[in-house]
């Protein structure tokens, strides 16, 4: 009788463990898409903020200081954006010469970017 209460006591101690390892995946599943839509809505950010750089550069009604003044925003996310002429060199967003941007976003432990590709069209 003891033997048989030891061995029942093993095997729901034994399925609790389970049972609580497998909710413990599925609450850091939860936390990382959280995350992963932080880090998508930041690089999306980042990329309106180097659209924004890139044709307004020159125009006058854009002028808009501290437009995007932080890398790092109120939900604990961020976001880098770096624009590139067309020999892969670092340049700024605002240069007529850039012709691409990458944009990543981080929140915890998620990360996520954008490439863009800056085309211009003259108007006859």
């Amino acid at each position: 009788m003891i033997l048989t209460v030891l061995m029942l006591g093993g095997v729901i101690l034994g399925a609790t463990t389970i049972a609580g390892t497998l909710l413990l995946y599925q609450l850091r599943a939860t936390t990382d898409s959280a995350n992963s839509a932080k880090a998508i809505f930041a690089a999306d950010a980042g990329v309106q903020s180097a659209l924004f750089d890139f044709y307004c550069a020159d125009d006058s009604r854009c002028n808009l200081p501290g437009i995007f003044a932080s890398s790092s925003f109120v939900n604990k996310s961020s976001v880098s954006v770096e624009c590139y002429d067309a020999s892969n060199a670092t340049t700024s967003c605002g240069d007529p010469n850039a012709v691409s941007a990458v944009t990543v976003g981080t929140a915890g432990q998620s990360s996520r970017s954008f490439f863009l590709t800056f085309s211009t069209s003259t108007v006859p």
